[in-house]
């Protein structure tokens, strides 16, 4: 199994960092370190196992959404674009590819006729049968070292965690004026 402790007490880049910044805790900075070398270990595994079953993370992701509209499993590209943070013409060769191996096909949007949807196809939705018991079995194993009070103590904190940060456009903007007044100082 992967070491999945950090000792940024003897790392000299850190070090250098928290002395030249004390202002920022050790603590806080180790932590999340630590949660992202276990994000990155899981995410890791994640793709090796949708690799051996002919899938992407991208592409699990896009059948996924599809697979929660409901009644009819689809959604329109642009609406795919918005939900996965990817431009329209991203989408667009990200459908003509998944398309290829017939997990998904476009179909006339029943309520504008100019429009059209993304559906999944039986072909998607096997795939996903197969997969998701898999998946989730793999989602288990990773904090079954855990009790339930754990988890649910992480749970909470990860919610909090989340709670203050901002939507991505509102971090943009703050960066871009701030950048704007420093200039106007400057």
């Amino acid at each position: 199994m992967e070491q999945t402790i950090l000792d940024i007490s003897s790392d000299p880049v850190y070090q250098e960092l928290l002395t030249n910044y004390p202002q920022f805790s050790a603590e806080a900075i180790e932590t999340i370190l630590q949660f992202n070398k276990v994000s990155s270990i899981i995410n890791m595994r994640k793709e090796a196992v949708l690799n051996e079953h002919g899938l992407t993370h991208g592409r699990f992701h896009l059948l996924m959404l599809l697979k929660r509209q409901e009644p009819r499993h689809c959604l329109s590209p642009s609406e795919l674009a918005k939900r996965t943070g990817v431009t329209r013409g991203t989408m667009t060769q990200f459908i003509d590819a998944i398309e290829k191996d017939g997990f998904v096909r476009r179909v006339e949007d029943p309520k504008d006729r100019r429009g059209m949807l993304v559906e999944l196809t039986e072909k998607g939705e096997a795939k996903l049968k197969t997969l998701l018991p898999i998946h989730i079995q793999h989602l288990a194993n990773y904090t079954k070292v855990l009790n339930s009070e754990e988890r649910m103590m992480m749970i909470q904190i990860m919610l909090k965690m989340a709670s203050t940060f901002k939507p991505m456009h509102e971090t943009v903007k703050e960066t871009q004026t701030d950048e704007v007044h420093e200039a106007a100082i400057s």
